[in-house]
């Protein structure tokens, strides 16, 4: 995933492409709506049932640094944003993304495998969560090369990319145009989607 900044200076509601995007978006977020903190909260406990809470604890005078908060009947423990496993911080992501489209969307999201940091047995329930979160405002594109991540898409929202050289340009056909025998995933191993020459 590469490294995500956890502390911001300043908010904003339109992430830039910098490392520390997510703080800064966050805190912006939170500033701007500050209802939107249930909204995160809810979706991470649901996908982290031990998550108590996150603090965007301020640091210096302009500056703040976020922590996750986890707790069972037996112990608590803080854990810097950073020091969450790249799978945990795709759950926070699109916590706040659920958040962001909620409080002032509707938002376009394109994510380039989501699945990457994921166990394989929470790709499917990432995926499912993430198509739930724009059914009714905004727009998910997501890419990915996972089997069960595709499995988790229909026919009629699917599109195929392919090429057969770095030479040749990438041709974009929908998927409910293309005649598939069988299973989609099986059918990609065999090759049978490739483009027609």
């Amino acid at each position: 995933m590469g490294p995500v900044s956890p502390v911001s200076q300043g908010g904003t509601l339109e992430p830039v492409s910098t490392r520390e995007a997510l703080a800064v978006w966050f805190t912006g977020l939170l500033s701007h709506y500050p209802a939107a903190y249930a909204t995160i909260d809810a979706h991470l406990k649901q996908v982290m049932p031990d998550t108590k809470d996150f603090l965007n604890e301020s640091t210096g005078r302009d500056s703040r640094s976020l922590v996750v908060r986890f707790q069972t009947p037996e112990a608590e423990i803080r854990v810097p944003f950073n020091d969450l496993s790249d799978g945990e911080k795709c759950f926070f992501i699109s916590a706040v993304v659920l958040a962001a489209n909620q409080s002032y969307g509707p938002l376009f999201c394109f994510w380039d495998e989501p699945d990457n940091f994921l166990s394989l047995s929470e790709v499917g329930h990432f995926i499912l969560s993430l198509r739930r979160l724009f059914t009714t405002t905004g727009q998910l594109v997501v890419t990915s090369h996972n089997p069960e991540a595709i499995r988790r898409f229909s026919d009629e929202n699917t599109l195929v990319l392919d090429r057969h050289s770095h030479l040749e340009p990438t041709v974009i056909r929908p998927l409910h145009d293309m005649a598939v025998t069988g299973d989609l995933v099986e059918a990609l191993i065999r090759g049978d989607l490739g483009n027609p020459r």
